[in-house]
């Protein structure tokens, strides 16, 4: 793995220490300075950039990590976005069925193992969600809706099926 020291390159300072001794003048400085700008700007956008791909290799689709990933960019002060996995729901014994009427979903407890039959022609209403994030109504809007889905979208694993409930 590379050091960190191998990026904290001072290029301004670099530039100049290059420069024959006779050459170190006022205005070969600034002419120098002002050649290597772009180059500092560009050094500056890869720290950057190295230091997302950082945080985003170190996260995966662990429901402790993408909590932490989702409260860090949603509710970095108080925290409050949980992740509720399909095992910490079958001790509630209960099922989330999607009801037409009134555009929601809604908990329905289960009378025994398996899933509950909602009509007679024996139609399963479950969900069929691995995991649930649940999220403050505060932060409920149109555009956090669809950031969060792309974020979740990037770490979750591709077979996993999710739903942003705002408690």
């Amino acid at each position: 793995m590379v050091s960190e020291r191998v990026y904290k390159v001072n290029i301004k300072r670099l530039a100049l220490l290059t420069l024959p001794t006779w050459l170190r003048k006022p205005l070969v400085g600034a002419l120098i300075y002002a050649g290597v700008t772009p180059l500092a700007h560009i050094l500056q956008d890869l720290r950057s950039y190295r230091a997302t791909t950082n945080y985003r290799l170190s996260h995966n689709g662990q429901v402790c990590k993408l909590r932490a990933v989702l409260n860090d960019e949603f509710d970095p002060e108080l925290r409050r976005i949980t992740i509720e996995d399909s095992q910490s729901s079958i001790t509630i014994e209960a099922d989330v069925i999607f009801q037409r009427d009134v555009s929601r979903w809604t908990i329905l407890p289960l009378r025994s193992r398996g899933s509950v039959i909602t009509h007679r022609r024996g139609f399963s209403g479950t969900s069929g969600y691995d995991f649930w994030a649940n999220v403050p109504s505060e932060l409920n809007s149109e555009q956090t809706t669809i950031r969060m889905k792309a974020l979740i979208n990037t770490y979750k694993l591709a077979s996993k099926r999710f739903t942003i409930n705002y408690i």
